[in-house]
């Protein structure tokens, strides 16, 4: 079997050890350049198994237990346990979080008489 060919596994093994690992999930600091912000995220070996080899899908590397805000992607991945993530810089300034925008929505309504 090749680096590459994955055992197979069940579904409950799977979600036994993304219970069991992914609070050991490293997250760096943001780091950026004039037009990306970027983060690498290392996971534990243990998870390495239940993510197939390349760039992943958002889907794909939230099930894992990865957390992010919204707007990250992977581009590239360093070993197989080192993921590359970025988005473009000032995404949060560019779309407010959904939190923050009900909160004003509720506001704007408060503050509408009946």
């Amino acid at each position: 079997m090749s680096k590459y060919q994955q055992k197979a596994y069940t579904a409950e093994e799977r979600k036994k050890a993304i219970d069991m690992y992914s609070e050991k999930i490293q997250y760096s600091p943001r780091y950026s350049n004039e037009d990306w912000e970027y983060r690498h995220v290392i996971i534990p070996k243990q998870l390495v198994r239940y993510v197939p080899p390349g760039v992943c899908p958002e889907d794909v590397w939230r099930g894992i237990g990865i957390r992010q805000s919204p707007g990250w992607e992977m581009y590239m991945r360093h070993d197989p346990h080192v993921l590359l993530f970025r988005r473009p810089k000032n995404y949060d300034q560019m779309h407010q979080p959904f939190s923050q925008a009900m909160g004003a929505r509720t506001l704007n309504l408060a503050g509408v008489k009946k």
